[in-house]
């Protein structure tokens, strides 16, 4: 699997979209890829939201010297 960030989505997008426009994938395989694209995008947002909250908690801890102890559902394994 390769990495994917922003920009790589976007490229993606386009691609799909000068596909689509030469007829090279049709109407409904595009549907799809933009789907697909949706949910990696939403990983990424996730992913900047869970910095962004561990940055606010790193800076309240400092400010009012305690420790805020919350779940990390990440490093669980999965239940079978």
């Amino acid at each position: 699997m390769k990495p994917v960030n922003s920009k790589s989505l976007f490229s993606h997008i386009c691609d799909q979209m000068e596909k689509l426009n030469s007829n090279e994938i049709d109407v409904q395989t595009a549907r799809e890829q933009a789907n697909l694209v949706k949910q990696a995008n939403n990983l990424l947002k996730y992913e900047l939201d869970r910095a962004k909250t561990q940055l606010k908690l790193s800076e309240y801890e400092i400010l009012h010297d305690t420790k805020i102890n919350i779940r990390n559902i990440e490093s669980k394994n999965f239940e079978t």
